[in-house]
């Protein structure tokens, strides 16, 4: 149905847009947590940000389950959970160290490569057949990494590789989802994964232990607010639009990380950060969209079959 000013949006296409809007807003949040991890490097050890992290978010949660009912915290895989929270822990140490030490924007450019992690680890533990476009399409990607790092030109010390190992793990937790979404409800995977990833965290805190400073409060709440909020903003733009639209969103995160890293401390990113992250990110996009549209044709070539 027009009317006099034109046609009208459809309910469909207010959807996607609304979708986007949340996932963009997701990558300023995410890089809002990349920056305050940044402050927090400056006056205490990797396990204790994440200590901090995830208290402020079990704090932030608890009050939603006790409203929600507890009975959906229950679980048929609690060993699968502390697996994955062990994966998950190493991955964001690695990954909050290598923030307090390498630039901001070539930490996430290289932090790019989790997808393509994804893949590898997809075929190694789960059985899945990689084509000939998809093969090329991620050396391509980590041909993208290279760029960034300049192996030839720079030097490329352990942050650096702590970064593509934190990616490598990360890759890990989402294969441990591929066997857990089955029986596990979305409150039980977030409840678990912060409570396990705490209690890993304690005895290296207690370890490692430094005071907190008044300057170091506010960037512990944002810490523990971003990182909660950023991943349930993002989980739900891709409920609102295909994986497709929402999976180049993320690349936002270079430029506002970015922006982040030189307002706040001076960084400039140089120009093989930028072109070796879009290099990652063209080819990222190119996977998501490829197996967005394969996955429309099983589902049609099924719904087909059975009518």
């Amino acid at each position: 149905m027009t009317s006099q000013g034109g046609s009208s949006p459809s309910p469909a296409s207010s959807t996607i847009l609304t979708g986007v809007i949340i996932a963009v807003a997701s990558m300023f949040l995410f890089s809002a947590t990349h920056t305050c991890v940044r402050f927090l490097a400056d006056t205490m050890t990797s396990p204790e940000i994440v200590f901090w992290r995830m208290l402020v978010s079990m704090t932030i949660l608890m009050p939603y389950f006790a409203w929600k009912g507890i009975h959906l915290l229950k679980t048929q895989r609690p060993g699968m959970h502390a697996m994955r929270a062990v994966v998950n822990f190493g991955g964001m140490i690695m990954w909050f160290y290598a923030i307090g030490v390498v630039p901001l924007g070539k930490a996430v450019a290289i932090h790019f490569t989790l997808p393509l992690f994804l893949i590898l680890l997809a075929v190694l533990f789960l059985g899945e057949r990689v084509g000939i476009r998809r093969t090329c399409a991620t050396a391509a990607g980590f041909c993208g990494t290279l760029v960034v790092l300049q192996p030839g030109n720079l030097a490329v010390g352990w942050p650096e590789m702590m970064i593509l190992g934190s990616a490598a793990l990360y890759a890990g937790t989402v294969i441990f989802l591929k066997f857990m979404v089955k029986t596990e409800t979305p409150l039980a995977l977030t409840f678990y994964t912060n409570f396990f990833i705490l209690l890993l965290s304690i005895p290296l805190t207690i370890w490692l232990w430094v005071p907190p400073t008044v300057d170091d409060i506010l960037p512990i709440l944002f810490i523990g607010v971003t990182g909660t909020l950023a991943p349930f903003m993002y989980t739900s733009a891709l409920r609102l639009a295909d994986a497709s639209i929402i999976g180049p969103t993320d690349f936002l995160r270079l430029p506002i990380t970015s922006g982040f890293a030189f307002a706040l401390f001076g960084e400039v990113p140089s120009e093989w950060v930028w072109i070796g992250g879009g290099i990652i990110f063209l080819s990222t996009w190119y996977i998501t969209v490829r197996e967005s549209r394969l996955e429309k044709q099983r589902k049609a070539d099924d719904a087909a079959g059975g009518a």
